[in-house]
């Protein structure tokens, strides 16, 4: 191809100008002559690297066909050259001029040094190509490396003495001496003149003078091309030396030799260290604690072996072959596959280490530590392999005790979260089924918050005994954290596990003692099933442990099952955690008053704040659901300072309207008085709402006391030196409430709402809150029954004299506004509650699923919770169920079933009426599924 051709094969323009190295090229057609006329080669790559232009030069250079040369660059380049130029041909196609020497191969496949030039060729700012120039250099080079080995010779032979080197003309029988010989015989330049081949062998020691001739005479005839032997010469302090000769022909002068003469007295002191030194290495491997040895990886022949071998594996393969069907008939099952990897990837050249197993007959098992290295030939293929093992069964014990440990709580001595993990995965893998007990004492943070940490490891050492003692030997007792423990019971338990967790909550009635006191705890349990619940391990955890929450909601011991509506109930607990954050700005939380009534007149007496919150989603929460979340966090502070403000300003409205004031009473969490600052936003409500001290009572529960906190004790005292009460709630439900009366500045105690329910029958409960009535009136306190409902509760509490009531015989909690007719009214009347008896309402239920697919933005894969659907109409279906569902923004899938009859419906809750869910159908075809479905079911009267 002509160079006109080449460029207009690249070129991006027929207008715009070529440069080449930023030489512009005006008329390309014109240069072919100048190309063809240059010594060196010229050649031309487009911008893949294709040559597709050369001069006459090229070919003659390399030895190609021109027919052939058109190909990549890469093809006419050595491998290990490839990268290198690649490099210059990219830094030239970026513009820049480069010039470098490389190797090129030549058609008959040696090498030819190039001397190269790469430029870029250019249009319209872009390189569309290169440009090259190169030059054979290789007689240069080769010349260069010529004088330079003649060069290192001569420093060589002038520099170091033990090397004596000289040259012998056999047709003249002339010597030429090296400086390093004459210095070796001790004779100067001017001796060397004289100095003839006879007197040079009078030097040799007579015993190597016939065997060196003999070997010269073979050499000069041509009958062998070099020989070496060892002789002794005659040197300058007169001694003779032991040196090696090495005699050989010269390159390209055959009738010259040259002999090569080596000081051997450092290489015999040499082969003495090296035979010392074998031999203290013999020493050492026989005496370290390892074995050491090299083995062909590929032959499994043990080419080296230190006595460390024979104390690991007791005995020598026959024929010293470790062969694959040895070594894997004493090693661990368990360890096999780890060991056919760790070959796999020293065949492949990599060193590495591993730990395996070796049984011994008599039952034996040691843990052995294998450092392999590869030793690699020159061709890179792998000679042997350098092992040193180790016998490791001592750490691997230690190990297994730290692990133990490790898996044992430190307080209670039982097995941790860890420790449960692996059993639970151990009964597992035997496809034994159980059931997870979760058991809680729900004491430690108060005790620890009261009395101290080490009274809290006092009461988990206590509370773990005492588990130690109840549970049955078929379980497995693990600890959790905290006082929270977990049990695993297998199935094949000869009792049920319903009566095994009664067992644990009968534990409530068993006192603790914590020097010195003795406390008693409420049990809360929390049940999950394998494989029922799930079968992963943590999981199952979980699931118990949700139902432990659950449990702990009631106030007293109590368990319950995990169901999938838990999950559900989890969620819930998680939007309103992060909902409760934003509900007093939103206006959201709101109070309600019960009163507190005279037991014979029904005057009422005081009010009792109580507050609510009413969710935009989830509907009205109960405070039982809501108030744990606020103590979790710094809430309580916010919401407690809030109740106290909007229970003043109620009670300044009510002033204006004319009503007779009486005590509000506010509920106080326990933490709130270990925060500085209660008391005087007390005082600041009271003065900015214009109140009596007196009109405002705080009600304080055992938990607060029973910290016995400096803050606590100084804050009661400073209110109830202002005017403040103090009300007691839930008087005789503790077990050390008598020590508070005298203790701390109480004005009112509340009897407990358990006493209300069994009054009329107990006698017993009847003496207890006689003995409260006696003691309180000798104190001076006001006493205040609490969860009165029926008019019998009523008459009896009146006949004990009990001077007031606090209940839903005379009202429910009611909002400010009603409240505010009550207190213009003054007297409440008792009203007994009553229903229809079941059989004059006609009552129809079909029994369901449901779970939640959506709320909000987000989708769920939440399990099933049970509902029951009671009617339908075209655009809604009504259902009840125990899981509390959001009212809003949220999708629900509802499944039907009444004998092989099964409907679904996917449905949105717009809200509630009669304690029913609402769910609006979002598919007008499933709504008329679902109503033909109740129209084939029969009413059950």
């Amino acid at each position: 191809m002509a160079f006109h051709e080449a460029m207009n094969r690249i070129r991006q323009s027929d207008t715009a100008p070529l440069y080449i190295g930023g030489l512009e090229v005006s008329r390309p057609e014109t240069a072919e002559a100048f190309f063809q006329q240059q010594t060196d080669a010229i050649f031309l790559f487009d911008a893949s690297g294709t040559i597709i232009y050369f001069n006459e030069q090229l070919p003659d250079m390399l030895g190609y066909s021109a027919e052939t040369l058109y190909e990549h660059f890469a093809v006419f380049n050595p491998p290990d050259q490839i990268e290198a130029v690649t490099a210059f041909f990219t830094r030239a196609l970026s513009g820049e001029t480069v010039h470098y020497t490389a190797q090129g191969l030549h058609a008959d496949q040696h090498r030819v040094t190039l001397k190269i030039t790469n430029m870029p060729v250019e249009q319209d700012g872009q390189v569309i190509g290169v440009y090259g120039v190169a030059r054979d250099i290789t007689r240069e080079k080769q010349l260069e490396e010529d004088v330079s080995s003649i060069r290192s010779q001569l420093e060589l032979t002038e520099q170091i003495p033990e090397l004596v080197v000289f040259h012998f003309d056999v047709n003249t029988q002339t010597i030429e001496f090296s400086p390093a010989l004459l210095h070796f015989l001790g004779l100067s330049e001017v001796d060397a003149t004289t100095l003839d081949q006879e007197q040079l062998f009078s030097r040799i020691h007579p015993r190597d003078f016939d065997p060196l001739r003999f070997e010269m005479e073979r050499l000069i005839a041509g009958e062998k091309e070099r020989f070496e032997m060892e002789v002794s010469l005659l040197t300058a302090d007169d001694t003779y030396q032991l040196l090696r000769l090495k005699a050989f022909h010269r390159p390209h002068h055959p009738d010259h030799l040259s002999v090569v003469l080596y000081d051997l007295s450092e290489v015999d002191e040499a082969r003495r260290q090296l035979v010392t030194e074998r031999a203290q290495a013999r020493e050492i491997y026989e005496a370290v604690n390892a074995a050491i040895s090299q083995i062909d990886l590929f032959s499994g022949r043990i080419l080296f072996h230190s006595q460390g071998f024979l104390h690991i594996f007791e005995e020598l393969p026959q024929d010293l072959m470790l062969s694959r069907e040895w070594l894997f008939e004493r090693l661990d099952v368990r360890d096999h596959a780890a060991m056919k990897q760790f070959i796999r990837r020293l065949v492949d050249g990599q060193a590495g280490t591993i730990q395996y197993r070796l049984h011994f007959p008599d039952g034996r098992v040691k843990w052995i530590e294998d450092q392999q290295i590869p030793i690699f030939q020159l061709d890179g293929t792998i000679a042997y392999t350098n092992s040193i093992m180790h016998d490791i069964t001592l750490q691997k014990a230690y190990e297994e005790q730290l692990r133990q440990l490790a898996l044992r709580d430190a307080v209670t001595h039982l097995p941790n979260r860890q420790a449960l993990i692996e059993t639970i995965d151990a009964w597992q893998e035997k496809n034994q089924s159980f059931f997870v007990l979760t058991v809680s004492f729900n004491r430690i943070a108060e005790i620890n918050n009261a009395f101290g940490h080490g009274s809290g490891d006092q009461w988990l050492q206590g509370t773990a005994a005492l588990l130690q003692q109840t549970k049955p030997d078929e379980t497995f007792l693990g600890h959790l954290g905290g006082d929270e423990y977990a049990l695993l019971v297998p199935t094949s338990y000869k009792q049920d596990v319903t009566t095994c967790a009664e067992a644990l909550l009968d534990l409530s009635e068993t006192p603790i003692s914590i020097e010195p006191y003795a406390l008693f705890a409420r049990i809360s349990v929390g049940v999950s099933r394998y494989p029922e619940d799930s079968t992963d391990a943590v999981e199952l955890l979980k699931h118990s442990y949700t139902a432990l929450r659950r449990s702990r909601r009631e106030n007293h011991s109590t368990m319950h099952h995990y169901a999938s509506n838990l999950d559900i109930d989890y969620y819930r607990r998680y939007r309103l955690e992060q909902d409760l954050h934003y509900a007093i700005e939103r206006d959201q939380l709101f109070l309600e008053y019960q009163p507190k009534v005279d037991s014979w007149t029904g005057k009422i007496v005081g009010l009792e704040a109580l507050i609510r919150w009413q969710h935009p989603e989830w509907g009205r929460i109960p405070p039982n659901d809501f108030i744990p979340l606020a103590e979790e966090s710094a809430l309580h502070v916010a919401i407690g300072d809030w109740v106290v403000e909007t229970a003043c300003r109620s009670m300044q409205h009510w002033k204006a309207t004319g009503a007779e004031l009486v005590p509000i009473s506010v509920n106080v969490s326990p933490k709130r008085f270990l925060i500085p600052g209660f008391e005087h936003h007390i005082e600041r409500m009271l003065s900015t709402y214009q109140l009596a001290p007196e009109l405002l009572e705080l009600e304080i529960t055992e938990a607060a006391l029973i910290m016995d906190d400096p803050m606590t004790s100084r804050t009661l005292e400073y209110v109830s030196r202002i005017g403040v009460r103090i009300a007691l709630d839930d008087f005789g439900k503790g077990y050390s409430s008598m020590v508070y009366l005298q203790r701390y500045p109480i004005n009112v105690i509340k009897i407990d709402r358990q006493f209300a329910t069994h009054i009329t029958d107990d006698s017993k409960a009847q003496a207890i809150v006689k003995s409260i009535l006696y003691m309180a009136g000798e104190f001076n306190l006001t006493v205040v029954a609490e969860g009165i409902e029926t008019l019998r509760q009523l008459d009896t509490f009146r006949t004990l004299n009990c001077p007031s009531i606090q209940g839903y015989l005379f009202s429910h909690p009611v909002q400010a506004d009603v409240m505010e007719s009550f207190l213009l009214r003054e007297i409440l009347y008792p009203i007994e509650a009553c229903s229809l008896s079941s059989d004059t309402v006609p009552r129809f239920s079909v029994s369901g699923k449901v779970r939640m697919l959506t709320h909000h933005t987000q989708s769920f894969e939440l399990p099933f919770s049970d509902i029951e659907a009671h009617r339908t109409s075209t655009r809604a279906l009504y259902f009840s169920t125990k899981t509390s569902l959001p009212l809003s923004d949220a999708t629900f899938e509802i499944r039907l079933s009444e004998g092989l009859q099964l409907v679904t419906c996917t449905v949105t809750i717009t809200g509630q009426q009669d304690e029913q869910y609402i769910g609006e159908y979002t598919n007008p075809t499933e709504a008329e599924q679902i109503m033909r479905f109740f129209q084939s079911l029969r009413y059950r009267p």
